[in-house]
């Protein structure tokens, strides 16, 4: 999916990821995505969250998730997020015939033991952007869209890093994405 975009994958406004989310066929995918937009992480880190990472006030991803496992991240839990939270935990218990206990994965897979696949959340994405016509879109729109809004934001780029996890300020200026309106905006201020 992240044809001609030099392997970058498509970076998305507020409302064309709430069009791409609405899309999704299922709440689990609906409600991993907006872990992904509201956090910044990679797919691979909220599809293996478990329940006893998430708190109120914050979410953990532990480094046995992260890429490369090197250490864990912590990021603040936004009100949206509580909220998709409280209310996923209600369903996944109507599911699962029970309340979720700590070891849980907060989205579980076809199989006992075992989270949601990469495979079924990308086929479920590549679907939903089809049906919503947006060109590039790949499971790393999330993070590049997340880091990218809250680089627009003003958000220091030391900030960015501690959340996303980027061991150095080159490989997180790979994520963010400059428009030409910021190109000329930028033209316009030098000497």
């Amino acid at each position: 999916m992240k044809t001609n975009r030099f392997g970058q994958a498509a970076v998305l406004s507020s409302t064309q990821l709430d069009q791409l989310i609405a899309a999704l066929p299922a709440k689990h995918h609906q409600v991993l995505a907006e872990v992904c937009r509201r956090t910044g992480c990679r797919i691979s880190e909220g599809r293996q969250l478990q329940w006893q990472s998430i708190s109120e006030s914050h979410i953990t991803f532990p480094k046995t998730i992260t890429k490369g496992k090197l250490k864990s991240r912590t990021i603040p839990q936004v009100p949206k997020l509580r909220e998709v939270f409280a209310q996923w935990r209600h369903e996944w218990a109507a599911i699962n015939g029970r309340q979720p206990m700590n070891g849980d994965f907060v989205f579980p897979g076809r199989f006992v033991g075992q989270c949601l696949s990469s495979r079924a959340f990308m086929d479920a994405l590549n679907g939903a952007s089809y049906e919503c016509g947006l060109e590039g879109v790949s499971s790393h729109s999330f993070r590049r869209s997340a880091l990218t809004s809250a680089h627009n934001a003003g958000v220091p780029l030391s900030h960015l890093m501690a959340l996303s996890g980027h061991e150095s300020m080159s490989a997180l200026q790979r994520y963010l994405h400059v428009t030409e309106d910021q190109k000329d905006q930028a033209a316009l201020s030098f000497a």
